[in-house]
């Protein structure tokens, strides 16, 4: 703590504060929790980013220490959301509508490939999703991009999917225009 209150001039004049991202900051659950409640102490703001695979009890407990939670959606269909990530949808969506029904305030974050995710029928569930969550503020829509493909070649790895190339403004565009048409939760590009 003694390290983020460094910045805590930097936060009280930029309405910033403290973000736990990662990795996953569930999987450190205790520190996460700790270091949540000391920051609320000190008066700080504070966000976590989630995949939201953990149980939803452990949300529930450490939701009281977070303002705001960056939700990641990967993918809408169970099948395809296993197969590329390798857990299961349903607890992620548990855990995301016991923190909407606490009241916990959401931002989806919705990575988007081409080739894996980039469907329309995905788009359209991220909509219906937002449009059962009664805390959900926003949808971010990060589109892809190849940045880490030299990280990749400097370790001698290979990536696990065909590394497509950057994704054109009008594309991305396109997605946005798509899921706005479903629902009145904001939609913006990341």
């Amino acid at each position: 703590m003694a390290e983020v209150l460094k910045d805590k001039l930097f936060y009280e004049t930029s309405g910033g504060g403290m973000t736990l991202s990662g990795g996953e900051p569930m999987f450190q659950f205790e520190f996460a929790r700790e270091l949540l409640k000391q920051a609320k102490t000190a008066g700080l703001h504070t966000c976590m980013e989630t995949c939201g695979f953990a149980p939803s009890e452990r949300f529930l407990e450490i939701a009281p220490g977070v303002d705001l939670f960056l939700f990641d959606i990967k993918e809408t269909d169970p099948a395809r959301h296993k197969e590329y990530t390798g857990a299961p949808m349903a607890p992620i969506h548990e855990s995301l509508f016991a923190l909407d029904r606490a009241g916990a305030k959401t931002v989806l974050r919705c990575p988007v490939i081409p080739g894996l995710n980039d469907r329309e029928d995905h788009f359209h569930a991220i909509a219906a999703l937002a449009n059962r969550l009664s805390r959900v503020g926003s949808i971010e829509i990060l589109p892809y991009h190849p940045l880490g493909r030299d990280k990749l070649n400097q370790l001698g790895k290979a990536a696990t999917f065909p590394v497509p190339e950057s994704v054109s403004a009008a594309k991305v565009a396109e997605w946005v225009e798509t899921i706005k048409s479903q629902t009145a939760v904001p939609v913006s590009r990341t």
